[in-house]
């Protein structure tokens, strides 16, 4: 009997471990490549040894032949025991499963993805008893544990399961050289399904160890997967077996490191080198650029964007800008205005990894970079963090007293990001916008107190007709625009059309008249069986209120409407559009939160004014566009 084998746990109890892994299926899809790059370098920076500067990780993809590795091999009997204990209650999703593994252990040579890193501490804890902390053991046999420290990336212990939803075996081997306690160890895991083993129910989760005492593989003995490894220094290494190897997956690999660390590495905390790729302090501005340029020609340009990102803080003209939200300076803000640049903003945390990236199409051009230091603020927004890490959610927070505070102290965040990047980066001319449909409203009387006290140069299109001049900004006064949304509908002749021109510059089926001017073919509408009863606005205006993100918005329509949808859009230097979300509306006393873009109204009747309040999102000054369809 061989030493090493795999070993699946029996129990006795009932049911089963099946083919579904909440852990395994929340990183597969098409970010698989993007969510193994993150959680492992990830990983590799919380590991940073003390006295290193630089996280050194490895991605190397090489071809093993089965028969010269027993931890491959063995493999066959334990796929074949899987299928014969659910042949009877199949489904789908195993079904498929077990071909495609079927598939790969036919093969004799298996891909292999061998990732390695270095100045890192390793994984500590091996020997240590059950009942003691051990990193060893959070990553290798344990389910939703960590062991890592205030101010790391994961909080979970659900990233592990990145690496094996790579796998078409989902089956990984790792091997560890601890600096802490000087141990070297190597074992394999498989999370199959539970399966029947020499007349034995088994768990689905099993491992590659010592038949005998149930330890990893340690240095003093002879493992041949392990010892192609051969590692000399403190660190770890993480082996996908079967690795879903696509023609592309080396550039989309290091597509997803540029675009999560860019930072880490623009500071040389972290160099990443793929086959023969390396991504440095050095290198990294020429490999931004080689993937962008490719961008040139697609309408998604995600590259390109972190172009923009890497001389934001690199180049001199930055602007540096401190923060201080529950700490002094505990966030950084990094601002660059270009007249080219796409209105973006990333966020992160001071491990380096990017959490968010966001348009605000708003002001003039820029890219902004948030990084959270280190210390009470980073710690917040790390136990907010999904397992994706790809958002700060305080709603995960089980103590109601934490919830209010994540929340208190993210909104101040978030708050200081907007107006800061608002205070820097707004033109003090700007231009009014002259968009289809103004002059067919009237603007309500300027002595309507209901509509609150506005400004003498009031700046909105409804109040002044030299539409197009360039206004000095009010900063309490919103630029109002008004447009009917697009609807397919049936001309109902019992009302009037909600736009008396004649149209666009091409002509309708039923013979429109063209308009030189015009931009949009008009078409006639035919006869069907539905009528659509489009509001017809009167008057209406939008102004905003003494609080932060609070808005007044009233309206008066022509005739009834059962259903009324009300949306805002911000407008932006380019004039380009961007829905802003809502997030609850007042009527009268009645208050309702809504977290939407859109409003729905209902039973409102004709030539009666209607008033709302309502709190945005964000609270930046924003040029706002009044959508009552």
């Amino acid at each position: 009997m061989e030493k090493y084998s795999w070993k699946f746990p029996s129990y006795e109890g009932p049911g089963d471990q099946g083919i579904n892994d909440g852990g395994i299926s929340m990183f597969k899809g098409s970010q698989l490549y993007n969510s193994l790059a993150r959680e492992i370098c990830q990983n590799s920076l919380d590991a940073k040894a003390d006295g290193e500067n630089t996280v050194i990780v490895k991605f190397k993809c090489t071809t093993l032949n089965k028969k010269d590795y027993p931890s491959l091999s063995g493999l066959v009997e334990v796929f074949k025991e899987c299928r014969v204990s659910w042949a009877k209650r199949m489904n789908t999703k195993l079904q498929n499963f077990l071909d495609d593994a079927d598939n790969v252990l036919s093969n004799n040579d298996i891909d292999c993805l061998i990732i390695s890193d270095s100045n890192t501490t390793g994984l500590s804890g091996v020997k240590k008893p059950e009942d003691e902390r051990s990193k060893w053991r959070a990553l290798t046999s344990s389910d939703g544990v960590t062991d890592k420290d205030d101010g790391s990336g994961g909080s979970y212990g659900i990233g592990k399961s990145a690496p094996f939803a790579c796998s078409s075996l989902r089956t990984v081997f790792y091997n560890t050289y601890a600096k802490e306690d000087g141990i070297k160890a190597f074992q394999g895991v498989a999370r199959l399904v539970s399966h029947n083993h020499n007349g034995k129910k088994t768990l689905g989760t099993g491992f590659y160890l010592n038949n005998e005492t149930w330890d990893p593989i340690f240095d003093t003995e002879k493992c041949l997967l392990r010892d192609l490894i051969n590692r000399k220094e403190y660190g770890t290494d993480v082996v996908i077996a079967g690795f879903k190897k696509t023609a592309t997956w080396d550039e989309d690999i290091e597509k997803a490191v540029i675009q999560n660390f860019f930072v880490a590495i623009a500071k040389n905390e972290l160099i990443v080198e793929i086959n023969d790729i390396r991504l440095d302090s050095n290198t990294l501005h020429s490999r931004i650029e080689f993937y962008a340029d490719k961008e040139v020609e697609s309408k998604n340009k995600p590259i390109t964007t972190i172009l923009e990102f890497y001389h934001t803080i690199i180049e001199q003209d930055h602007l540096v800008i401190k923060g201080s939200i529950m700490e002094k300076e505990d966030v950084t803000l990094y601002i660059r205005k270009d007249e080219n640049y796409s209105m973006s903003i990333v966020e992160m945390r001071s491990i380096g990894m990017v959490v968010r990236k966001r348009r605000k199409s708003l002001l003039s051009h820029y890219a902004a970079v948030m990084i959270v230091n280190e210390g009470k603020l980073n710690n917040l927004l790390k136990n907010i963090e999904p397992p994706k890490h790809d958002e700060w959610d305080p709603g995960i927070l089980d103590d109601e007293e934490e919830k209010k505070q994540a929340t208190k102290y993210k909104r101040q965040l978030f708050k200081w990001v907007n107006d800061t990047i608002i205070k820097n980066c707004r033109s003090e001319e700007t231009d009014e916008l002259d968009l289809d449909g103004v002059s067919a409203y009237l603007p309500f009387d300027e002595t309507d107190e209901s509509l609150g006290v506005e400004e003498k140069e009031d700046i909105s299109p409804d109040s002044d007709p030299k539409v197009g001049e360039p206004k000095k900004t009010r900063p309490n006064v919103r630029k109002i625009t008004i447009s009917a949304k697009k609807v397919k509908g049936i001309k109902d002749e019992k009302n009037d059309p909600h736009n008396e021109t004649e149209g666009g510059n091409g002509r309708g089926r039923s013979g429109g008249i063209k308009d030189p001017s015009g931009k949009d073919d008009v078409i006639s509408p035919t006869d069907g069986n539905k009528t659509l009863n489009i509001p017809k606005v009167l008057q209406q205006r939008i102004v905003q209120m003494p609080a932060d993100s609070s808005y007044r918005v009233a309206f008066i329509l022509e005739n009834d409407c059962k259903d009324v949808n009300i949306e805002l859009k911000a407008v932006g230097d380019d004039r380009k559009k961007e829905k802003v979300n809502i997030i609850d509306y007042k009527i009268g006393k009645f208050k309702t939160n809504i977290n939407s873009k859109t409003i729905t109204l209902h039973n409102i009747k004709a030539n009666e004014k209607n008033e709302i309040f309502l709190t945005l999102e964000y609270s930046e000054k924003m040029a706002l566009q009044l959508l009552i369809f």
